[in-house]
């Protein structure tokens, strides 16, 4: 993939990760609410306070894709976290996946794209 191609993704992860990172504090986006258990679910996971750790990580990650600065770590913390972002979805809002699975698909060509700077990761 070209070098112009994996910047403007790496740039739109990045701004998707500070985007939802910062509102799991400032609550400026009107996600719609998770029906049943998946709703209690992030009930819990905002009352223990779990989704400001996700809300750090998220804000620490975009702001790395956005300066072009710990690039592999920031993915490797993206995928973990839009990987149960989509479970979550698929399993309890699936008319809603839509809102994680494009950054999981970015995320992969992300990472994909740059697996040459992943190699020691399948070293045993």
């Amino acid at each position: 993939m070209n070098s112009k191609m994996t910047t403007i993704l790496r740039l739109l992860l990045g701004v998707l990760m500070l985007l939802f990172g910062l509102d799991k504090f400032f609550h400026f986006l009107s996600v719609p609410p998770i029906p049943g258990d998946g709703g209690l679910l992030m009930e819990i996971f905002a009352k223990s306070g779990f989704l400001h750790v996700i809300g750090v990580l998220e804000t620490l990650a975009g702001i790395a894709l956005l300066s072009n600065r710990f690039v592999p770590m920031a993915l490797i913390l993206t995928i973990a976290i839009l990987f149960n972002a989509t479970l979550i979805h698929l399993k309890y809002d699936p008319e809603n996946v839509v809102g994680a699975l494009p950054g999981m698909v970015i995320g992969i060509i992300l990472v994909y794209s740059n697996k040459e700077r992943f190699g020691s990761i399948w070293s045993p």
